[in-house]
């Protein structure tokens, strides 16, 4: 039976964090025993590193700072952004209510932050201050006036002078899908057929083409013809006629 060293080590991870885990508690405990509340004279119980409350009045405060003094000179510990320090002599002084969490002074943390928002807004400011300064005046423009200069509106006449003609529209037949598909239905009666090959119905002979092909598109979307492409050849047929190829080849 071979050992599944994963599992083991995933076993050994929680078994570790629970030892943790009761080791803390324990540890918070002891250290608190014989500690009461300033307020009641209530039991003490851990509620976040270094922030314990009172069982009977559910008073919060720091343990380190009510009941821990200065070795050197016996003051009051104070703490500074993540370490306590003596307030009269300023040694640091290191807690004995920590287990291994680390400790913040949520005031500092926020005056920081609340100086930070500050000092992005003025900065904010500043730049829109600048982007102001950097405007150009609004830019006024009089009429145009085309007499004020002789022979302006003559000139242009001549520049613009027959463009009517010039830019008709050019007049282009519609095209009637329900007339093509009739019309290459009727084409494939007697047969399958090229799609060159299908007579056409205008005189551009290109468009015609491109038109047999999309009304070829459409009816072999409905079902009704098939296509078969060789290079540039497409050949149309009725469906009916692919399926009776499809069977005699078959057979």
């Amino acid at each position: 039976m071979e050992t599944d060293i994963v599992m083991l080590a995933v076993e050994m991870a929680a078994a570790v964090q629970q030892f943790l885990v009761r080791a803390r508690r324990f540890y918070y405990v002891v250290m608190l025993f014989g500690c009461r509340c300033p307020e009641c004279s209530g039991t003490l119980a851990m509620v976040a590193e270094s922030r314990c409350r009172c069982d009977r009045c559910s008073h919060e405060f720091d343990p380190t700072v009510v009941f821990q003094k200065c070795s050197s000179c016996g003051g009051v510990p104070v703490l500074k952004v993540r370490r306590y320090r003596c307030r009269k002599c300023g040694c640091e002084i290191r807690s004995l209510f920590l287990f291994d969490g680390l400790v913040y002074d949520a005031q500092y943390f926020r005056r920081k932050m609340a100086e930070s928002r500050r000092r992005r807004a003025e900065l904010k400011q500043r730049v829109q201050a600048m982007l102001a300064e950097c405007h150009s005046h609004p830019l006024t423009l009089n009429a145009t006036d085309l007499k004020s200069v002789p022979g302006l509106t003559a000139a242009l006449n001549t520049l613009t002078g027959g463009l009517e003609q010039i830019m008709q529209p050019e007049s282009r037949e519609s095209f009637d899908l329900g007339r093509y598909q009739e019309h290459v239905s009727s084409c494939l009666k007697s047969g399958p057929a090229e799609l060159r090959h299908i007579p056409p119905l205008i005189e551009d002979r290109r468009r015609d083409l491109i038109w047999r092909f999309i009304a070829v598109i459409f009816l072999e979307h409905d079902g009704l013809v098939h296509t078969r492409q060789q290079g540039p050849t497409i050949r149309v047929m009725k469906a009916a006629d692919r399926e009776g190829q499809d069977l005699s080849g078959e057979a």
